[in-house]
């Protein structure tokens, strides 16, 4: 509009459009679209890593980065300790990997949950956000039981449409001779609500294993969540 008008004092056109300044409007907005989708590099899409403590959090922000960026190794208690933020490209995609520690275990006190949440979303300021949720396929303990309520209390009931569930150990279920599906059509009730809840939108990782497929996975649910919320 603001061309528009400038065009229509200068060249006398009395605001009408000219033809030349139409394409320029169509391909700004083709534009726009492009970037808002995160696939230009001048937007960030931020990727939250959340979920308990031992179900590879960092293995996996990893393996999105496609080298050793957070600390990850077997321990009884928890590695990551406070908020960390690693920025790469995926696919022409700016992406800004967010590790966190275990903020929703019930014997963490208020104000250090409250702190962790903060920073957490000061780390998202840069484009949108989507949620991955890291959870141990060979593993659904009570405290994960109700991790969907603790996540929209901390970030907002719209969490659910932002949220990816990340399935770690994925070789657990090659072993037993199963697939990501037939794995969610037999697991427990409380799971797959869980999973309905985030929009059934799920991907398996094997963070041992090498090779962009299971990021490109992943990276196609991003995607997906960030043009179903541009059409919101």
């Amino acid at each position: 509009q603001h061309t528009t008008l400038l065009a229509g004092e200068k060249g006398g056109m009395n605001g009408i459009c000219h033809p030349v300044i139409d394409l320029a409007i169509f391909s700004l907005t083709l534009l726009l679209v492009y970037i808002y989708a995160g696939r230009h590099t001048g937007t960030t899409v931020n990727l939250v890593l959340l979920g308990m403590a031992g179900t590879g959090k960092s293995a996996s922000g990893n393996t999105i980065l496609g080298q050793k960026h957070f600390v990850s190794r077997p321990s009884s208690t928890a590695v990551t300790t406070n908020c960390q933020a690693v920025q790469t490209e995926i696919s022409g995609v700016d992406v800004n990997v967010i590790d966190t520690p275990d903020m929703f275990d019930d014997d963490i006190a208020p104000s250090v949950r409250g702190k962790h949440v903060k920073r957490c979303k000061q780390l998202c300021e840069s484009g949108p956000c989507v949620f991955v949720l890291v959870m141990h396929v060979s593993r659904f303990t009570d405290g994960e039981r109700d991790i969907m309520e603790k996540l929209e209390k901390a970030f907002g009931r719209e969490v659910r449409g932002r949220t990816i569930i990340l399935f770690t150990r994925g070789n657990d279920l090659q072993q037993a001779g199963m697939g990501l599906e037939d794995f969610l059509h037999s697991c427990q009730p409380d799971l797959k609500k869980m999973v309905e809840k985030c929009g059934n939108r799920c991907v398996l990782f094997e963070n041992n294993k090498s090779g962009p497929d299971q990021v490109e996975k992943l990276m196609n649910l991003v995607n997906a969540i960030l043009k179903d919320q541009k059409n919101l």
